[in-house]
């Protein structure tokens, strides 16, 4: 099974919603291939203001693994 894909993973809190745009990918792979997987975020909104920049250089090791556990739930 192979799929590429691409989303949205939003946090949404009483003073802020944060966007963080990604694609996904996922290969089942073979016997003879291991599974392969890979995500890129593509862009991140602090209530509507991007902030991708400061998202790479800040903020990216805390919520990266949030991310990457969303892509897999939701596209199965």
């Amino acid at each position: 099974m192979n799929l590429n894909t691409t989303g949205t993973f939003a946090i949404e809190d009483d003073n802020y919603i944060l966007l963080i745009d990604y694609s996904y990918y996922y290969n089942a792979g073979t016997y003879e291939q291991p599974p392969e997987e890979d995500m890129e975020i593509e862009s991140v909104y602090l209530n509507e203001m991007d902030i991708t920049d400061f998202f790479w250089e800040f903020v990216e090791d805390k919520v990266y693994q949030q991310v990457i556990e969303y892509a897999r739930d939701n596209n199965k």
